[in-house]
């Protein structure tokens, strides 16, 4: 630091942070220990203290690069190092991205507590959606860390995920007989009503089901549609899968005695499925979302 007039210099320092950010009082000896540690420090001791202070969001190469004043190859050579030397073993590489090994086990501890409290507040859920737990824990972390750490849960065998849903690796839908006798119910009428299946609450109805088990009969409803024996087909329709099967077989027969065309028009799919226009419609919808029918116009198009 130099005086303009009269031309002196005042005092001289190190710049050991750039990027520094400010700290409270009650953390000085915290400071003083990491600063004296980048004064001190050879490289991979240096990258350990920026990553630790970077906390669950981590840092990326580039990020290094900015602060440190390294090239590309020197920060590539130091994080190497870094993830190899036992002192620095302190540090874990989540797909680019660098972040302190103590931060990525908490994470990790908190990721499988998450979804163990949601098992045991939901015993018939099949796990914790995989978006709920990023945004409840990880919102502050990378998105590489989030991934990173249900990757690793994953191959210890502490987690599984499937599709969007993540579930501790023992948890298993055991029903009791009342929980049996509803999912055996909530099927019957299910395949009574075919493809015209009305409305959740008049399947309640029609099952037999009290006021006081419907909240409790939802639940079991999620089973029926996540093991695919029940299908959605907007809003609260419903309609058993064995009932849609039949219908594409129809739709298949029907294109084969119609060739080249395959057309059908909503009239003869009435005709053909046994249903109102009410249900027609949802159904029509569905087949194509499924890529067994495509829109032609008004007709449909029945694919092979």
């Amino acid at each position: 630091i130099r005086s303009y007039s009269p031309a002196e210099t005042i005092a001289g320092g190190v710049v050991l942070d750039p990027r520094a950010t400010k700290h409270r009082g009650k953390e000085l000896a915290r400071t003083h220990e990491r600063l004296r540690a980048l004064l001190e420090s050879e490289r991979p001791g240096k990258l350990a203290v920026f990553v630790a202070a970077s906390g669950d969001q981590g840092l990326r190469l580039a990020d290094i690069a900015a602060r440190t004043g390294w090239n590309d190859e020197v920060v590539s050579q130091v994080a190497m190092r870094a993830r190899e030397a036992t002192m620095e073993a302190a540090i874990v590489e989540a797909e680019g991205v660098l972040v302190a090994a103590e931060n990525f086990a908490r994470l990790s501890r908190i990721a499988v507590e998450e979804v163990k409290l949601h098992h045991q507040r939901e015993p018939l859920s099949r796990g914790l959606a995989r978006e709920t737990l990023r945004e409840r824990h990880f919102a502050h972390a990378a998105p590489e860390i989030f991934r990173a750490v249900i990757a690793r849960l994953e191959k210890d065998g502490t987690l599984v995920t499937e599709k969007d849903v993540v579930r501790a690796s023992e948890h298993g839908l055991e029903l009791s007989p009342a929980d049996l006798q509803l999912r055996e119910k909530l099927t019957r009428a299910f395949e009574n009503a075919a493809l015209e299946a009305p409305g959740l609450d008049q399947i309640l109805i029609d099952a037999g089901i009290s006021a006081s088990q419907r909240s409790h009969a939802r639940k079991i409803l999620q089973l029926l549609i996540d093991n695919g024996t029940v299908v959605r087909l907007q809003g609260e329709m419903f309609v058993h899968s064995q009932a849609l099967e039949r219908l594409k077989s129809q739709l298949r027969q029907y294109a084969a005695a119609h060739e080249p065309e395959r057309l059908i028009d909503v009239a003869k799919f009435k005709d053909l499925a046994g249903v109102s226009r009410k249900y027609a419609i949802p159904l029509l919808e569905y087949l194509d979302s499924e890529r067994v029918t495509r829109r032609a116009g008004d007709k449909r198009i029945i694919l092979k």
